[in-house]
């Protein structure tokens, strides 16, 4: 999504320099110009809008139209990923600047101090387990005789990536009812676009739907919800915003201007005088039907987003303190020492 600079000719640059010179002989004040914007480096989390908002609040068109700061203040280069566990990946190589991370994959970052410098949480994406809203969902075919999570014994169940948000809401979930995730079942991975194909092509016996993809899947009829990410954890954040503490330190008005606009984006979407444009430029990128989109996007039918940015470090500490209680991480990790929601344009509530 970066914007490349155009080329400027030694000519140019002579022609530049000796009128900067006469103006100066001839205005009591120059004015300096503006440096050139920082470029983000940004991984995803392995989901497109509207499952990950950053992908498609930053595309073309919005820059044109809606963002302020993209490329005055900063520019997106953005790599998309299979899953959370390749942006920590791609942030403790120092091949990121920011990503979308889940609970899972922060915790285990911070424990194991994969980031040099660190990692600050400075932003929510989206909240599981909200009552009213989308939750992501296993599902099981509509005549599979699976009927809870104790007939998953001897199955193989789909996860987009090992150590994700939602192979974490899997594991826990299967402790919880007193099954070895180990050695009772086989989980395996499966990209979040081809889960609902590989149910039905018998591939695997369970998988996981998350929007974008759960509604249209849902359409045809033939699959039933076994458990929800709220099963196991309750109301919870399932991937989030976060900047390593280096480039933070060098660069923090362009992390308030990715910000700033990632709010305006946000705000923009979810305005209905909005709606049909939104619809149009998100299906577009997810290649999603129209109608199924306008049938849930930015609705209650949709997952819960707080529309400044903001999150409660309560919100991401209860999926990682189960972690914890489930022995899947061996210490504690406290979010207030890692959150930072100072950097949105607004205030977040204490």
């Amino acid at each position: 999504m970066t914007n490349k600079a155009n080329a400027v000719t030694r000519r140019a640059l002579m022609t530049t320099g000796a009128t900067a010179a006469l103006a100066g002989l001839c205005a009591p004040h120059v004015r300096i110009a503006r440096s050139a914007p920082v470029t983000i480096r940004y991984a995803t989390g392995g989901g497109i809008g509207p499952n990950e908002m950053e992908t498609i609040i930053y595309l073309d068109w919005m820059q044109k139209n809606v963002l302020k700061g993209y490329g005055k203040d900063y520019t997106v280069d953005m790599t998309f990923t299979r899953g959370t566990p390749e942006a920590g990946t791609l942030l403790a190589a120092s091949q990121a600047d920011l990503a979308t991370l889940s609970f899972a994959v922060f915790a285990t970052s911070v424990l194991k101090d994969v980031v040099p410098g660190g990692l600050t949480i400075v932003s929510d994406n989206y909240q599981d387990g909200r009552p009213g809203y989308a939750q992501n969902t296993f599902f099981v075919l509509k005549d599979s005789p699976i009927g809870s999570t104790h007939d998953l014994k001897g199955k193989k169940v789909g996860i987009n990536a090992f150590g994700s948000a939602v192979d974490l809401a899997l594991r826990v979930k299967l402790k919880k009812d007193g099954i070895d995730p180990r050695r009772d079942l086989t989980i395996v991975e499966v990209a979040f676009p081809n889960q609902a194909a590989a149910m039905r092509e018998k591939r695997i016996d369970c998988g996981i739907l998350i929007l974008p993809f759960m509604n249209a899947e849902l359409r045809k009829g033939d699959l039933r919800a076994l458990f929800t990410g709220g099963d196991a954890f309750g109301p919870y954040s399932v991937i989030f915003q976060v900047v390593t503490n280096d480039f933070l330190k060098k660069h923090p008005e362009a992390v308030r201007s990715y910000l700033a606009d990632y709010v305006r984006g946000l705000q923009w979407f979810y305005d209905p005088g909005n709606r049909k444009k939104a619809v149009e430029i998100t299906a577009e990128f997810t290649k999603s039907p129209a109608d199924v989109l306008d049938s849930y996007f930015m609705t209650e039918r949709d997952y819960y987003r707080d529309r400044n940015g903001c999150v409660a470090a309560a919100v991401i500490q209860r999926p990682i303190d189960a972690m914890q209680n489930e022995g899947l991480i061996d210490r504690p990790v406290s979010i207030s020492d890692h959150l930072d929601m100072s950097y949105l344009p607004f205030p977040c509530p204490a």
